[in-house]
């Protein structure tokens, strides 16, 4: 997956200037008239890190997006200041316009996560409440039945992207609403007759995981169960069914279908206005496609206003991703009207 977003971001340096670069999009990022904001976010981290390439700070250590206005479907110009250069970091600034009108600032921390700066120990983290055992990965690779996870897809009009992710989501379901734990693989192909097809496409980068850390579902309708096309609540619940109509079935992933015509039916929206991504290590892609644990937890839902926290794990709970959102939940009928101008 990750050299397949690589494709699709098709990161180019502009001739002249040597901090300025263009990015394309694609349908699998949109929604609507709007791109994903995961997908914008990757995008600069490509930028990035290709403009530290050859410097002695070559990775991102945190990375804070401010979205000012929705990116729409066009391709975008990147441009990278450095602010400051250190012994031990590099900080920039890069700015996403479209049509010369500017749409996201960034500032980055660089580092080299290959130098060590000081001491390491070991923690005894976890994420509370706990998630459920670990899956047994490779009886579920193999499509037998998890006794603590049940698997799905989801495939339908609008965000594609989330076709090519398979999902082990809680088999009780989301207990404590709010929070929403799921394991993440990506799949090679986009046909509802793969029961299983693994990643040919390259393994998971940081590019990748940046993008993962913005894709998420959709807490507001999570906190309301609204049963809407993002809703966890009702995902999981359909998974549920599909799995229990037929023996033939089990462990196997169902497949839920969203569309159009019922996401414009929701009541409301949200719409990312800050994004925070702090990276725990490099992430080497030669490794292969594993799965990942993203545990999002929305803290509050008040007035509109949507706090998200997200963390990413690997197979071996090894943390990858501390991820904070700053989330606005609006009214849907601005996310779907024709002929109006993106706006926040």
């Amino acid at each position: 997956m990750a050299k397949t977003l690589h494709k699709q971001i098709n990161l180019q340096k502009v001739q002249g200037p040597d901090n300025t670069y263009t990015c394309d999009w694609h349908t699998d990022w949109a929604f609507g008239i709007t791109l994903h904001g995961g997908c914008t976010a990757a995008g600069i981290y490509s930028a990035l890190t290709t403009h530290l390439v050859h410097t002695p700070h070559p990775d991102i250590l945190k990375l804070h997006l401010e979205f000012l206005r929705p990116c729409t479907r066009e391709a975008s110009t990147i441009t990278i200041t450095t602010l400051r250069t250190g012994a031990t970091s590099t900080t920039l600034q890069a700015t996403l316009t479209q049509s010369s009108n500017l749409k996201i600032l960034a500032i980055a921390t660089a580092i080299n996560f290959n130098t060590p700066l000081g001491p390491s120990s070991h923690s005894e983290w976890t994420p509370l409440p706990p998630p459920n055992p670990l899956p047994n990965f490779k009886a579920v690779e193999s499509n037998q039945k998890d006794p603590n996870w049940v698997m799905g897809r989801i495939k339908g009009e609008f965000l594609p992207f989330t076709d090519r992710m398979i999902i082990l989501a809680p088999r009780q379901g989301h207990t404590t609403n709010g929070v929403h734990d799921g394991w993440y693989k990506f799949l090679y192909a986009n046909n509802d007759d793969e029961e299983y097809s693994p990643d040919h496409e390259g393994g998971v980068d940081n590019t990748l995981l940046t993008f993962l850390a913005d894709a998420l579902p959709s807490m507001s309708d999570m906190l309301m169960r609204t049963g809407g096309a993002y809703d966890p609540h009702g995902i999981h619940s359909k998974m549920v069914a599909w799995e229990s109509a037929d023996i033939r079935n089990e462990g196997r992933p169902a497949v839920v279908r969203n569309l159009l015509k019922d996401a414009m039916k929701a009541e409301a929206f949200s719409n990312t206005v800050t994004l925070d991504v702090e990276l725990k290590k490099r992430v080497d892609p030669n490794r292969g496609n594993g799965w990942f644990l993203i545990r999002t937890t929305a803290k509050m839902l008040k007035k509109g206003r949507m706090d998200v926290d997200v963390v990413i794990a690997d197979e071996n709970m090894e943390l990858l991703v501390v991820a904070q959102q700053t989330v606005l939940v609006l009214e849907a009928g601005r996310k779907f009207s024709k002929g109006r101008k993106a706006a926040l």
